[in-house]
């Protein structure tokens, strides 16, 4: 004997939670991800830029992610 669902309004109801349900996932993740990285750059910018632009070439974010990297495992996110 098979275990069905037989009413497909249920179904659909059910899947349109899920998809529901990981669209607000991303939409948090998004915007997580957002405010900590401008939060890193408001950071950066007054810690060693003192609020002011960074020369050319002057590759802060770079050295910045090359020593947190053997602190943490950063690089998974």
């Amino acid at each position: 004997m098979k275990n069905e669902i037989q009413d497909k309004k249920l179904i659909n109801q059910l899947v349109q939670l899920i998809e529901n349900a990981k669209q607000q996932l991303v939409v948090q993740a998004n915007s997580s991800l957002t405010i900590v990285f401008w939060q890193v750059g408001n950071m950066l910018n007054s810690s060693i830029l003192n609020n002011k632009r960074a020369e050319y070439g002057k590759q802060i974010v770079v050295t910045a992610s090359r020593e947190l990297l053997p602190n943490r495992n950063y690089n998974t996110l």
